[in-house]
């Protein structure tokens, strides 16, 4: 069996399969209340970035150096893009919801949110206490906007007062994916019979076309970031302008180039070209107009520069010098959507050691990890959880884009995603 799977199902599984944990939660959860020890960060927890991790082969991610502060003293963002976990993010918030009522999810699904100018980052309120999904947030901004964005406390009052709830700092997870599965799941989806999308037939859309924020075009927006990926601009670009004009190029070469295709919608094309030519322009797609597969190596690498100035005041403080940083307020917590698939109780208790610390004993933490487990597996193995439509060609697919102009593209963000989950599984915690 592939290990592929369509992704809306995987995580509309995930959803019921958290859901039924809502129950088990209630039951065996004490009941919360501003009487949550409270505790703070120690040097040691400053000096690891990656301070969640197993001991000795263990089931149990490390808590020894996890915050026990309440989840309500922070905001809780989770990131994701179409095809990296679209429906496992608001499982996870109601994962969260269940067990700590006491905080706020944002009200319904969120929109895609673009930056009020050109080259800004996409606003989010993120008070504390509140945990908020956002899709594909645009991270175009220098890095010291965007920290002043995350760490910005406009919500939350005292009941009984006018004074507002101090934040202590924010918690991201940031679900990504191999972009070459990515790109691959990503025409399944959107090429299966009936699409689960109506836009994909609309005939009158340019899936080709330069999309404009501003009169800045994507590429343009991207440029910056991607162009020089390193903190310290010592990394080869991940793409160039004349890459991107050759990818416009491509893609228009591809959709309604041919007799009986001109008026054509993308649908059409998907279902009619041979897979050899529907996966690249999907890819091509999803690159230039959707832009989600730029855009999370545009956003991974955004907070990876966070991180590392982190990692230097850090290294400062090491050295006898006091420096506080606004940066050690952000922590991020970077998983891929594989990691839910392959080691789902180690993944989910991953990340509720990352929002509870010490909040949530460990024990309940273990369990809800073992119940997830337990019943993606059973669902998995009874076929309820279905592959994705032409997956017997995963492989075919995957060289197809290895071999093409855009697989060096795709090449370069795969090396950020796998440098990214390798070294960077969690930033530091501060929040003094």
């Amino acid at each position: 069996m592939s290990v592929t799977f369509i992704q809306h199902k995987l995580i509309g599984i995930a959803g019921l399969v958290l859901w039924g944990m809502v129950f088990h939660a209630f039951v065996f959860v004490p009941e919360h209340s501003e009487k949550n020890e409270r505790g703070g960060h120690n040097d040691d927890t400053l000096r690891h970035p990656s301070y969640v991790r197993t001991r000795g082969g263990s089931d149990w991610a490390s808590e020894s150096d996890v915050s026990s502060s309440s989840p309500l003293e922070y905001a809780h963002l989770i990131i994701n893009y179409h095809k990296t976990g679209h429906e496992l993010a608001y499982s996870l918030q109601d994962l969260v919801l269940s067990n700590f009522p006491e905080m706020e999810r944002e009200n319904g699904a969120r929109p895609r949110q673009h930056p009020s100018s050109g080259e800004g980052c996409t606003h989010i309120e993120l008070p504390p206490g509140k945990i908020v999904v956002q899709e594909a947030p645009h991270f175009f901004c220098d890095t010291n906007s965007l920290a002043e964005m995350l760490l910005t406390n406009r919500g939350r009052f005292h009941r009984e007062g006018e004074q507002r709830i101090p934040k202590r700092g924010i918690k991201i997870l940031h679900l990504v994916r191999d972009p070459f599965s990515m790109a691959i799941s990503n025409y399944n989806y959107h090429s299966q019979d009936p699409t689960p999308e109506g836009w994909v037939k609309d005939k009158t859309r340019d899936i080709c076309a330069k999309k404009e924020f501003f009169d800045v075009t994507l590429a343009e927006l991207f440029l910056p970031t991607l162009v020089s990926p390193g903190v310290d601009f010592d990394k080869p670009p991940i793409i160039t302008k004349e890459g991107f004009d050759m990818l416009y190029d491509k893609c228009n070469k591809l959709f309604r180039s041919q007799i009986g295709f001109e008026d054509e919608s993308y649908y059409f094309h998907l279902r009619q070209l041979d897979p050899s030519h529907g996966i690249k322009l999907a890819t091509l797609q999803q690159m230039v107009n959707g832009g989600d597969i730029f855009l999370m190596a545009n956003n991974m690498i955004k907070l990876n520069q966070i991180r590392t100035i982190q990692s230097r005041v850090n290294d400062i403080n090491d050295g006898g010098i006091i420096m506080k940083s606004k940066y050690d307020k952000i922590q991020i917590l970077t998983m891929s959507l594989s990691d839910f698939m392959n080691q789902p109780r180690r993944s989910t208790l991953k990340y509720l050691n990352f929002v509870f610390g010490n909040s949530l004993p460990r024990e309940i933490k273990g369990r809800i990890s073992k119940m997830y487990e337990k019943s993606f597996s059973q669902r998995v193995e009874t076929g309820d959880l279905h592959i994705t439509h032409g997956n017997e060609n995963e492989e075919m697919l995957r060289n197809t884009l290895l071999n093409d102009m855009i697989g060096n593209y795709l090449s370069n963000i795969e090396n950020v995603v796998s440098e990214t989950l390798k070294g960077s599984l969690m930033s530091a915690v501060g929040g003094q």
